[in-house]
């Protein structure tokens, strides 16, 4: 496998940069599958990752994939209703999820705001890292992630207590970005 940790590659813009990242991630994913037989991902939202989604969904290799041994999972979400068009959740289903035979045992949503935990931010974090933990902690194959303008990754912002928390998943509180409330996926997580 290459040591990817010091390559840096750049695109003229945003439309060849989520086909390239697309494609990259197909290969991934397929490579993995072929030496462990499954494969885990964790997506993200925002322009970039709901591109990404939707230039895999539209790419001619989306079918070298079995979507019936694939572990999806995110990075983090916004806490909002199931359904909420704003939710990296819904974007994922709408892009790519929905167009693809992915077996919906094995995608791993992070909790709403009116899922079995409530409103209660940091039970819905818990259940994430139970649902992790019940995975045997998954070293994923892929995992997507932008980066914010502020210099935020996933829902881990600069000088939020989040980047401190040694938590696989952890509640996010006062998000600078709206929504305020939010789950994510910790540094050792990722």
């Amino acid at each position: 496998m290459t040591d990817l940790t010091s390559l840096v590659v750049t695109h003229r813009d945003a439309d060849v940069l989520a086909q390239a990242v697309a494609a990259r991630a197909i290969t991934a994913i397929t490579d993995a599958q072929a030496a462990r037989g499954s494969a885990s991902i964790v997506l993200t939202g925002g322009g970039i990752g709901g591109a990404t989604l939707r230039a895999v969904a539209a790419s001619a290799l989306r079918d070298t994939v079995d979507w019936g041994r694939l572990d999806v999972w995110w990075g983090d979400e916004r806490f909002l209703p199931a359904g909420h068009p704003e939710r990296n959740e819904t974007q994922a289903r709408d892009a790519l999820l929905d167009h693809v035979p992915v077996d919906p045992v094995r995608v791993h949503p992070m909790a709403a705001s009116d899922g079995p935990a409530g409103a209660d931010l940091e039970a819905a974090a818990g259940r994430y890292v139970d649902a992790l933990a019940a995975a045997g902690d998954p070293a994923f194959d892929v995992l997507l992630l932008g980066v914010g303008p502020d210099g935020h990754v996933a829902s881990l912002f600069p000088g939020l207590p989040g980047l401190a928390d040694e938590r696989p998943a952890l509640p996010v509180r006062n998000s600078p970005k709206p929504p305020p409330e939010r789950i994510s996926l910790g540094l050792s997580a990722i």
